[in-house]
């Protein structure tokens, strides 16, 4: 990514731009990269030289960086700043863009009422405009505000329904995975299972041949608390720790880094290990409180039910202890305990041929477990294709863990990253 700026030269104009889609490369590929510092550079050179669509387009990045970090206040400033701009520019199909960054980052600090104001406005801005892919996007944005809501959920599902149906049409796949797995979520709270399951199922297999597994995080979870309903709990305990992984992995969407503990820890409760979940449930309680990410309407009678389960077989004084403990704990640490890190048993599909046995490698150079898995098959010459097949990723998340060894190795080649490996004994 640096590489794409250093080559626009002394040009500070130029560096500006580069920096900008350096950024915007960056978050679209590999959200563990400096997000942040190629945005706020791009901003800086752009303020310099007084250059009013540079500014906009940085602020909007900016916002939409700090949304995914979690970051709500500082999003609703950025985003709104960014709308202000584009619309004294005329540009009116940026300023919806804005309003819905910030709806979705209202969303997730359950603040619905201006979430819903913010994305009726973005359907009469594109409805002039004419972009019905932005529509279908917006109708999607508007369903899942009613359902994490619980207001009207017969216009959740058919707004979901509507915007399926257009992204199909049009061959959108990576936007249909939303309104699909929405539609699952949908069946799955009003009991229907079987319709509920193939929902989901299908949405995250297109997520992660599209590569936005990441954004589908819900979905994953979703379909967890489904398995678990349905008695696999080794299959939904090893889903939370997955999803949990990316997450870690990407440093984006601590909510939904909380939904996964609170999914676990009600996991851990049926599992009759109540000490470990309510450890869960109050380091998920200290990470919203942090964030300001309250749990939706939607969850909050399932996780009431298993609290108050809880409380009733610890006793209160052994509940508040357990609590207190949690809250002190990062997610990291909680995660760490013996109950939470117990693994199923997993079934790898048949690795091609000359695949290198697993075996541990201390990461190098604050490389994660999963970056140095990629960087040991690419060293060995396998390809992304060989390798996503191998881990069982999508060709895209490779790309965005090749993207991130090779900065974190300070690399910009294959050969470069095998001569490390090499010297460093990862193969």
């Amino acid at each position: 990514m640096q590489a794409l700026a250093e080559r626009a030269g002394g040009g500070a104009a130029l560096r500006a731009r580069a920096l900008h889609e350096a950024a915007e490369l960056a978050f679209i590929y590999a959200r563990n990269l400096p997000l942040e510092r190629l945005a706020e550079e791009s901003l800086a050179l752009y303020q310099e030289l007084g250059e009013p669509v540079g500014i906009a387009h940085s602020l909007s990045r900016l916002g939409g960086i700090a949304r995914i970090r979690s970051q709500f206040a500082l999003a609703h400033a950025q985003l709104e700043e960014a709308a202000i701009r584009f619309q004294a520019l005329g540009n009116r199909w940026r300023q919806g863009q804005c309003y819905t960054e910030w709806a979705r980052a209202a969303i997730e600090e359950g603040q619905y009422e201006q979430a819903r104001a913010l994305l009726e406005e973005s359907l009469l801005l594109y409805q002039e405009l004419g972009d019905t892919q932005r529509l279908s996007w917006v109708r999607y944005l508007l369903a899942r505000l009613l359902f994490v809501s619980q207001q009207d959920q017969a216009l959740a599902r058919q707004l979901a329904e509507q915007s399926l149906a257009h992204f199909r049409e049009r061959g959108d796949t990576p936007y249909s995975v939303y309104p699909l797995g929405l539609l699952g979520l949908i069946h799955l709270e009003q009991g229907e299972l079987v319709a509920a399951r193939r929902l989901l199922e299908e949405s995250l297999a297109t997520g992660k041949q599209t590569g936005v597994e990441t954004d589908a995080i819900e979905l994953c979870l979703g379909l967890a608390r489904l398995l678990a309903a349905q008695g696999d709990a080794a299959a939904a305990h090893r889903l939370y720790h997955e999803g949990l992984t990316l997450l870690f992995e990407c440093h984006v969407y601590k909510e939904g880094v909380a939904a996964s503990l609170e999914g676990l820890a009600a996991l851990e409760a049926a599992q009759g290990v109540p000490r470990q979940a309510v450890w869960l449930w109050g380091a998920a309680h200290a990470l919203r409180e942090a964030i300001g990410a309250p749990m939706h309407p939607v969850s909050r009678a399932s996780y009431e039910h298993a609290l108050a389960h809880t409380r009733t077989q610890l006793g209160e004084q052994a509940f508040r202890a357990a609590w207190a403990q949690g809250r002190s704990m990062t997610p990291e640490q909680v995660l760490a305990s013996p109950s939470t890190t117990r693994q199923p048993a997993q079934v790898r599909p048949e690795s091609p041929a000359g695949a290198p046995p697993s075996k541990p490698v201390t990461p190098p150079a604050g490389l994660t477990a999963r970056e140095v898995e990629v960087l040991r098959l690419l060293a060995q010459g396998w390809t992304d294709a060989q390798i996503a097949e191998h881990l069982v990723l999508s060709p895209r998340t490779v790309n965005r863990h090749t993207a991130s060894l090779y900065s974190k190795l300070g690399v910009s080649s294959r050969a470069a990253a095998t001569r490390y490996a090499i010297k460093h004994h990862v193969l």
